[in-house]
């Protein structure tokens, strides 16, 4: 049997193909029931990062050919687990809401299409759960750039990520004139306009209306966190 070391040294002289289909072996043995005195720790939505380097343009062609979603940031691919039962009601009710109220040529994506930010020496492309995009003389078959609206929708593993990370790249792309976060264990929205310095608008009242100015919609929280009872504080 192979020492972990060996292993280690062979997984280094595979391509970054062959590291992804083995990635997703380890996903499918991780479905396999463990023994009873065996704990497995929840897998977090942002795996480990990739030890290979892959160029946007192989990112861009290769994400989706497979069962598992990646986020990619200057040559590093993330592994995202799938979503909560929670997280798509939220992003259903959202979709329903913007779907129903913008005109083309803007439209409304769900979580899957990517959203791709190159800035001086960035190269990133992450996976919004809903972005509005006004822009289709700008829209790739793969990818858009020049979105209106982006929301993210927190869980316990992304909520630094989104918070920070993601706040701080989405104000590089000069069309973004909000970035909402919404939380799904409390009935929390954070509104970051860039007409008022990004300072953020917060609410938390049921009988409060979420503004989304960039496309003149105001959504009743009540209709926002229209899920499953008891599923939110």
């Amino acid at each position: 049997m192979q020492t972990l070391y060996e292993i280690r040294a062979a997984l280094r002289r595979l391509t970054v193909q062959q590291r992804l289909t083995v990635e997703t072996w380890l996903q499918e043995l991780d479905s396999i029931p463990v023994a009873d005195n065996q704990v497995r720790e929840a897998l977090p939505e942002y795996g480990a990062p990739d030890p290979s380097c892959m160029t946007l343009e192989e990112y861009l062609e290769f994400e989706g050919t497979g069962p598992l979603r990646h986020e990619f940031i200057n040559g590093v691919l993330f592994a995202m687990s799938g979503p909560s039962v929670l997280h798509q009601e939220i992003v259903a009710n959202l979709m329903h809401a913007i779907s129903h109220h913008i005109k083309r040529p803007c439209r409304v994506f769900p979580s899957g299409l990517k959203l791709v930010i190159r800035r001086n020496s960035k190269k990133i492309s992450y996976l919004p759960d809903v972005l509005v995009d006004c822009r289709p003389d700008t829209r790739d078959r793969l990818y858009v750039r020049n979105p209106k609206l982006i929301v993210e929708i927190l869980s316990p593993s992304t909520q630094r990520i989104d918070r920070r990370e993601k706040l701080e790249n989405y104000r590089l792309i000069d069309s973004v004139e909000e970035y909402v976060i919404v939380a799904q264990d409390e009935k929390h929205v954070m509104v970051y306009p860039r007409a008022e310095c990004w300072k953020p608008r917060e609410y938390d009242a049921l009988d409060a209306a979420v503004e989304f100015r960039s496309i003149g919609l105001a959504m009743p929280m009540s209709e926002l966190y229209d899920c499953a009872p008891g599923a939110i504080e």
